[in-house]
């Protein structure tokens, strides 16, 4: 079912902040899945429509920090370490970066050259392939003319790894999974915005939809 509105419609739109909001979307049984890329689902006050990548890029990155500093990120090693062949600078970057990225569960060795090993990477990444993980990495590090503190740069990674973890717009949900996403939404610290700080839900009250249909 694929639900739209008018051009009208927009200015209405709230970002979701309240708790309460929160707390119905996740127990709505009604909640629905339209375009493939955002969920739909009543809430006391009127209709949230939360978008399905944002959402989980958020808990993901959260999920990553806790683990990050606590040390317990899942890992994922390689049966034979894969080599892979990088320019100069970026193999300088990936080798200055060794400590921090082993915290984000990539360990990588000198190789010879501009060529770097990588053993392990994060175990939420298990369906990417290494060596276009390691090539996201390098160019990660070496795309800011400035060299950031060690942390912002460790946080910018995290972003980094779940963005490209999350369910993506167009991915088609279950009922579990949609079910699934909107709990966990319940335990996010900031489910209001995903980690680039654009909102991850908008609400439509009810007094927005009888305005838009005229019945106000």
């Amino acid at each position: 079912m694929t639900l739209t509105t008018g051009p009208d419609a927009e200015p209405d739109a709230q970002p979701a902040q309240s708790g309460s909001d929160q707390a119905a979307a996740s127990q709505a049984p009604s909640a629905m899945q339209a375009l493939n890329r955002y969920l739909i689902a009543e809430t006391e006050d009127g209709v949230i429509v939360i978008d399905q990548h944002a959402l989980h890029e958020r808990i993901l990155y959260e999920q990553i920090r806790q683990k990050v500093l606590a040390g317990s990120l899942e890992t994922q090693r390689l049966l034979v370490p894969e080599p892979v062949d990088l320019s100069s600078e970026e193999a300088a970057a990936i080798l200055d970066a060794r400590q921090l990225l082993a915290r984000l569960g990539v360990d990588v060795q000198p190789f010879g050259g501009a060529s770097v090993l990588i053993s392990t990477y994060p175990a939420m990444l298990a369906n990417w392939n290494p060596t276009d993980l390691l090539r996201l990495l390098a160019e990660q590090l070496t795309s800011s003319t400035k060299k950031p503190e060690r942390r912002d740069l460790l946080d910018e990674l995290m972003h980094m790894i779940s963005c490209k973890a999350a369910i993506k717009a167009g991915d088609r949900l279950t009922r579990d999974e949609i079910a699934a996403l909107l709990q966990q939404r319940e335990l996010a610290q900031d489910a209001h915005h995903c980690p680039h700080g654009r909102p991850t839900a908008l609400v439509f009250t009810r007094d927005d939809l009888d305005r838009q249909f005229k019945r106000t």
